[in-house]
Parts: C-alpha cells; sequence; structure tokens
C-alpha cells in the first residue's frame, strides 16, 4: 500500500482549523486536523513534508515519523512541523486501524477501561468562529450570538445557576471556566484591578454555590498572567476549592514555574501547548505540576502523545487530553484515553460536540451521562459528512505522487 495523494481543506467559517485526508492507492483513506496557524501548517504539509511522505507505506508508522521528526530546524516544542506531524501521525493511525479493520484503540493494544469521564470547558458555539487564532478577548470569545443553546460561556459569566443545572443532567460533574481573562487583556497581565479581581471571584463564588461541594470546578488561566498576579488570583478563589489551576502563567520560564510552585500548594497543570516528549521530560523534571494536559494535535501526534502519557507515568503525573480545538482531535485523545490508565479526563465542549463537530464528521464517540463511549468502527471511527466537500466556502490544496 502507497500514499498517492495528501488533500488539505479549510473553510472559511472556521479559519483556526485544517482538515486533512491521507489517499491510498489501496482506496483506504485516513483522516486529520489541526488548530490554529492552519494556512502556515498547510503550506508546511505540501512544501516539506509531501515529498518525504507521498509513495511511503502508511503502516510504517514508526519509519514515517523518523523521516519526518528529522526536521533540519524547527522540531521542538510545538512548532509548526511538530503540529504538521502530529496531523500526519494521526491520520496514519486512522489508515492503520481500518488496514487491520479495528478501532484505532484496539490497534493500540486494546482498552483499559470501557469509557473515560468528561469534564465540559465552558466555550460557546462560536468560540471557534473567531479568528486563525484564538482572541482572549471577551467579545471575541463570545462571538455572534448564534443562539441560546450551549452558550456555556455567557452563562459561566452571567448565569451560572442554568449552567450548572444543564450540565448536572447531561451528567457532568466537572467544569473549566476562565473569568479573568478580560482583566488581563485589559492590563497585559501586569496587575488586575480590584474590581475585575470581585467580579471574577463572584462568578467561582456563584458556580461553587450551585454545583454543590461534590462538583469539580478548573479554572483556566489561559497563560496570560504575571507569577504576581496569578498567585493573587489563586489566593482569591482557593476557598471554593478550585480543582485544578490551568496554565497560571506562561511556561517557557523554568524559573518562574517554580517561583510559582513555590509560593502555592494549589493544584497546578500545564502543557497543552507544547510538544514532543523532550520538552514535557523538561516540565515534569522541574516537579511545579500536580496535573498534566497534552494535544495529540499539538504535541506529536498518537505515536508521541503515548510516550509523553507513559512518561508523565513513571512521575505519578496524571494526564487529560486537551479538546477546544475539533472532533479529529477530540476522538484522537479519546482513543489514547480508552488505551492508558494514567488518563484522569477528557476534555470535552458540549457546544462543540453538539455543535458544529456534528457539521463536519460522522462517528463521534458517543457521549452519555457525563462520559464518552466508543463505537466499532475501523480506524478513528470518523468520515467527513458528504455535504462537507460541497461546501461553498472550502478550500482545497493537493499534492500527488
Amino acid at each position: 500500500m502507497k500514499i498517492l495523494e495528501i488533500r488539505t481543506y479549510r473553510l472559511d467559517e472556521f479559519p483556526a482549523m485544517l482538515f486533512l485526508e491521507l489517499q491510498t492507492d489501496s482506496g483506504i483513506v485516513g483522516i486529520s486536523e489541526n488548530c490554529i496557524g492552519a494556512v502556515t501548517i498547510e503550506a508546511f504539509i505540501h512544501e516539506s513534508i509531501a515529498p518525504r511522505l507521498l509513495g511511503q507505506d502508511p503502516t510504517n508508522i514508526s519509519l514515517i515519523n523518523e523521516k519526518l521528526r528529522n526536521d533540519f530546524i524547527g522540531y521542538s516544542g510545538s512548532s509548526i512541523s511538530v503540529r504538521a506531524h502530529s496531523s500526519i501521525d494521526i491520520a496514519l493511525w486512522d489508515i492503520f486501524g481500518k488496514t487491520l479493520e479495528l478501532p484505532v484503540y484496539r490497534a493500540l493494544g486494546g482498552p483499559v477501561r470501557e469509557s473515560i469521564e468528561t469534564y465540559n470547558t465552558c466555550a460557546g458555539p462560536g468560540y471557534a468562529r473567531v479568528s486563525s487564532n484564538i482572541e482572549r478577548d471577551r467579545a471575541s470569545q463570545l462571538g455572534t450570538n448564534l443562539g441560546d443553546s450551549f452558550e456555556d460561556l455567557n452563562m459561566f459569566l452571567y448565569d451560572q445557576s442554568r449552567l450548572v443545572n444543564e450540565l448536572g443532567e447531561m451528567g457532568f460533574r466537572a467544569l473549566k471556566v476562565w473569568p479573568f481573562d478580560q482583566a488581563a487583556v485589559d492590563s497585559g497581565g501586569r496587575f488586575i484591578e480590584p474590581e475585575a479581581l470581585a467580579a471574577g471571584v463572584q462568578v467561582i463564588k456563584n458556580i461553587r454555590a450551585a454545583a454543590g461541594p461534590e462538583f469539580k470546578i478548573m479554572l483556566e488561566m489561559h497563560s496570560l498572567w504575571s507569577t504576581s498576579v496569578a498567585l493573587n488570583i489563586i489566593n482569591a478563589t482557593k476557598e471554593f476549592d478550585i480543582y485544578w489551576y490551568e496554565d497560571a502563567i506562561r511556561i517557557e520560564s523554568s524559573k518562574a514555574l517554580q517561583q510559582l510552585r513555590a509560593k502555592t500548594d494549589a493544584d497546578l497543570t500545564f502543557g497543552e501547548t507544547i510538544g514532543t516528549k523532550f520538552e514535557y521530560q523538561k516540565l515534569l523534571d522541574l516537579k511545579v505540576i500536580d496535573h498534566l494536559m497534552v494535544d495529540p494535535l499539538w504535541a506529536g501526534g498518537i505515536s508521541e502523545s503515548r510516550k509523553i502519557i507513559d512518561l508523565a507515568h513513571t512521575y505519578g503525573i496524571l494526564v487529560s487530553p486537551h479538546d477546544c480545538t475539533g472532533p479529529i482531535g477530540l476522538t484522537a485523545g479519546f482513543n489514547l484515553s480508552l488505551t492508558n490508565p494514567n488518563i484522569e479526563y477528557q476534555e470535552f465542549v458540549r457546544a462543540y460536540y453538539f455543535g458544529w463537530y456534528q457539521e463536519i464528521v460522522d462517528g463521534l464517540p458517543e457521549f452519555r451521562d457525563g462520559k464518552l463511549y466508543p463505537n466499532e468502527e475501523p480506524g478513528l471511527g470518523l468520515k467527513f459528512k458528504s455535504n462537507f466537500f460541497n461546501r461553498s466556502d472550502l478550500r482545497v490544496m493537493i499534492s500527488k505522487l
């Protein structure tokens, strides 16, 4: 079997997203995606990856990954090359599973659990339609008012009781919110005005009052804050039993991470924005985290994410695959969640899953009572909807053997 074509797809409606197909001479097609910097990743795939990938046997995943990771520059962190290779790797695993007529999680060795618990990240349906990056100001995050269904970002800011009630009825027992982002945008993260701090704290207080003590609350901080202000926010919200503080500061400075760790015993999580096992080992060696995030779209695909999850296990750190990106990334993380005991949660965005994800693909993992369950379709179990290819805003690039 050989790879004959690489096809990439972009939609004007979702400028942050890149979708991908690897077409083979056997008729088997592997699909994938990436999120943020779509045009740049697309260009790299066709310019740099296509000459090395076309004509290869797609079931030789280890060999292909070795070829692709030997880029002359750029193979560190979650660079364009790493993210492009991540997309290719996920498509290769999709092909491999289809070749074996097995779901990816069975091709990876089989499940250690029948389902994985999710937490709801409280983005709304407009969050993915903003730009080729993810803006942090409130107006951009809310997007255009698209209706009343799953407007979770608006609800966590202004109607916390309704949000918690809706999530509880769907079986969720955990949620993630980010009420302080606008204050960081306003100040550059250097300080927070007392009124803004109080307003964000009130959001958390209202969520805790509505949810009760058993519901887990994760506080997303999007790497927007200086260390001193991050500590101020942590100290102001700790009484509400925050399960973890995510990306409280930027991750690049090991000294800043160690300073933050030294000044708080709050549970901290980092990791979704970095890539390759080498960068994750540097982070784990600092001993500053309590939970770890990994995104298969950004970290190196399914192959590298497996290594990262196993590496975290040796440090006693549980991992949660990231979402809030796209349906294929969610499904890749979910397959990893089924096969590895070191997974804590699968991140989940109900506004996406029941919204635009359904416009792009068929075959998503089944959501039921706060958990995701697999189907038994081979590969990732996904296929692009037939009308995906007829959209008026579809942009296509093709590299052929």
